[in-house]
């Protein structure tokens, strides 16, 4: 296990591997299907894109998105990297979960170790979430984790949520 690599009371979080890609794949492939409206599959393809992108932070020293591994096998992807960008220096939040273990709060406690180990490596960096405003579901884990809305008007594409370093304790 790596220094960035927890376990929790529920889970395992090791960092993403290529060898995810069958589990990353069918997980994208499933989330999509329960969206509201449902979108088309990823080809496997840009599934490989976006997990070899989770797969070179790690590679390059830093802290990317773990495996999330429940009663032993792979229950989703998230975690926390680091994001320059239109907000300044900050980590993004990610979490992608197994439809079939919505509800059991397993997003939420992910969440909470990877704010946890966000306080520990750059407690100056604000932690953020961005979501479409429907999906309440990410909402919801993001304020069970601690974080607060930005004020939000019609027509924005996504929802802000903000650990600021100031309201971390």
């Amino acid at each position: 296990m790596t220094a960035y690599e927890r376990t929790t009371a529920r889970l395992r979080l090791r960092r993403a591997e290529r060898t995810d890609l069958d589990a990353f794949h069918a997980l994208e492939i499933a989330i999509r299907r329960e969206e509201e409206p449902p979108r088309d599959p990823p080809s496997r393809e840009t599934s490989a894109k976006y997990l070899n992108a989770f797969v070179e932070v790690w590679e390059a020293g830093e802290l990317g998105y773990w495996t999330m591994l429940h009663e032993g096998r792979i229950a989703g992807f998230g975690g926390i990297r680091l994001i320059t960008g239109d907000h300044g220096p900050h980590w993004n939040l990610y979490y992608r979960i197994d439809p079939a273990l919505h509800g059991r709060g397993l997003a939420t406690e992910m969440a909470r170790e990877a704010l946890a180990l966000a306080a520990e490596i750059r407690p100056q960096w604000p932690v953020m979430v961005e979501t479409r405003p429907g999906n309440a579901a990410a909402i919801t884990v993001a304020e069970r984790a601690g974080l607060t809305r930005r004020p939000y008007a019609d027509g924005d594409p996504y929802v802000v949520l903000v650990k600021n370093p100031e309201t971390a304790a």
